[in-house]
């Protein structure tokens, strides 16, 4: 099955989406920026991030070299993020820029800039 790649709106829609969840729900919008920079200065894969947020299994992203006490802490930083009560907004972000992919709505988050991740294949 072939998926198709998400162009420079959709990115742009994704960042327009992120600011409205950033103005709007702001509480939220900082535990998942700390989520999110959290996730990148460990070093681990936005999909592992992407999969414990929208209750997901997918191993391709557990983390392999990190040990198990480090991974708990990290989970419970997640557990504290979908435990809000504006989580919803975070899940409805994501799945209405599916197209978008996790990763790549992440790295917005962190201040990327759309014409820059456009075309990225390598984020995971």
């Amino acid at each position: 099955m072939a998926q198709v790649m998400a162009g420079l709106n959709d990115i742009r829609r994704a960042k327009d989406d992120i600011e409205v969840l950033k103005r709007n729900y702001d509480d939220i919008y900082e535990q998942l920026t700390h989520v999110v920079s959290l996730t990148r200065q460990m070093q681990l894969k936005y999909g592992y991030m992407g999969a414990l947020l929208m209750d997901n299994e997918l191993p391709e992203f557990k983390p392999k070299f990190v040990r198990d006490s480090i991974l708990t802490l990290y989970q419970k930083e997640v557990q504290k993020l979908k435990g809000h009560q504006d989580i919803a907004q975070v899940k409805a972000l994501l799945q209405r820029n599916s197209k978008v992919g996790e990763p790549k709505i992440f790295l917005l988050i962190l201040g990327a800039k759309p014409e820059l991740i456009q075309g990225s294949t390598f984020i995971k």
